[in-house]
């Protein structure tokens, strides 16, 4: 009888997981809009809501940087139940400590920083434990690592939306203790359904110290071409994406379309059309070539940024926007799998850790480019600039061998 509950939730694990970074992932999206208008509301200060999501973010890379090796000693189940339980507790502490009247600006710096710590490593963990749950159930890695993106592009589209209308009618505090409630429920999930990706102790008793695990990672990353050579260009499209995204988008709407809602429609279209990428990626991804996905995907992403050039109308930006989400949906899950597969066996924690992280820095960096590029050039020219970019890079993994071995 207990195999069989075993066995059960072995099949079911990969769809608990699901749920539960489903709940958790909406949580923080409604997050995105809850924390800097609570900030802003009890300082009214603008530039003290900068400084709060600036260290927050600081002290995520920071920490992902160096949690890597603890990923891997203390396994990827009990790590994603810490991520999430170590989150809500800090998200819940900020209503709490401001209804005791205890909450002061160095408190709030210091809650903020430890619901956002644990983000690379707990996101580490959780794909982690895709490949073993993905083969309990049935289903191919490529198929479990689309639908984890595919949820958390849902949650990024819907979250934003349901925090401001949760802000507006409950208040920001309700928002706040909600993003608890659900880390809270993701770590139950995981806890009560999720059987995969347990601390071996064995393992963990042959490991070294903590600062030789770090330096193993690092030295893997730099030695394994093809790890390298994905690291690489998956930092370079992190740093264009940033730039599209978060300048280019942003100036196209306000000067050229002259309207905040435009920006709207055009992230929804991007959105939209990246789940439908998704979706189509699960259902066919493990039979397709992943170079040639690879690279199709990159050269698609220039050919379309580069027809955003003119400036065109609200109906044609947004279409190829759409497209644009669709073409570039496949290299996430892939690129996850990836690391999955080729991280040898003990250290995917402190690998990928070190590239998500190294991905995260690059997307100041592409911003600030982007800014200068716009300024100097012109809106037009820059964004045909930023597709020359997508397409240099696309052409250096076609040239780069390590990409054979995907």
């Amino acid at each position: 009888m207990a195999s069989g509950a075993s066995n059960c939730r072995r099949r079911w694990g990969l769809h608990a997981l699901l749920a539960a970074v489903a709940v958790s992932s909406t949580g923080e999206a409604m997050m995105i809009v809850a924390v800097p208008w609570f900030v802003l509301k009890t300082t009214g200060s603008v530039a003290q809501t900068g400084i709060v999501i600036a260290i927050g973010a600081v002290a995520s890379g920071v920490v992902g940087l160096v949690a890597g090796p603890l990923v891997d000693r203390w396994g990827f189940r009990a790590t994603a139940v810490l991520a999430y339980l170590v989150g809500g507790a800090g998200a819940a502490s900020v209503p709490l400590l401001y209804a005791m009247g205890a909450l002061d600006f160095p408190t709030l710096v210091v809650l903020i920083v430890v619901a956002n710590m644990l983000d690379i490593p707990g996101t580490a963990a959780v794909t982690g434990l895709v490949p073993e749950l993905a083969e309990a159930a049935g289903m191919p890695l490529e198929r479990g690592n689309a639908l984890l993106s595919g949820i958390h592009q849902v949650a990024q589209l819907c979250g934003p939306p349901l925090g401001g209308a949760a802000v507006a009618l409950l208040g920001t505090r309700w928002v706040l203790l909600f993003d608890a409630l659900a880390c809270g429920l993701a770590a139950l999930v995981i806890l009560t359904w999720v059987t995969a990706g347990r601390r071996d102790p064995a393992r963990s008793a042959a490991r070294g110290t903590y600062l030789a695990d770090l330096r193993s990672g690092l030295r893997t990353l730099r030695r394994h071409r093809l790890l390298r050579t994905m690291a690489v260009s998956g930092t370079a499209f992190n740093a264009l994406d940033s730039g599209l995204a978060g300048v280019v988008l942003v100036t196209y709407a306000y000067q050229h379309l002259g309207s905040a809602a435009h920006l709207g429609v055009l992230l929804t279209a991007f959105a939209l059309g990246s789940v439908v990428g998704t979706l189509g990626y699960a259902a066919v991804g493990h039979r397709l070539n992943g170079r040639r996905v690879y690279l199709g995907a990159g050269f698609a992403v220039a050919a379309l940024v580069g027809a955003l050039a003119p400036l065109p109308s609200l109906p044609v930006g947004a279409a190829v926007l759409a497209a644009l989400g669709a073409v570039a949906a496949p290299v996430g899950p892939l690129r996850r799998g990836v690391l999955q597969r080729n991280a040898p066996k003990g250290q995917y924690g402190r690998v990928t850790t070190v590239v998500d992280t190294v991905g995260l820095v690059a997307v100041p960096l592409g911003a600030t480019g982007t800014v200068a590029a716009v300024g100097a050039f012109g809106l037009g020219p820059a964004v045909a600039l930023i597709a020359g970019a997508y397409l240099l890079v696309v052409l250096c993994c076609w040239m780069a061998p390590p990409l054979h071995d995907i």
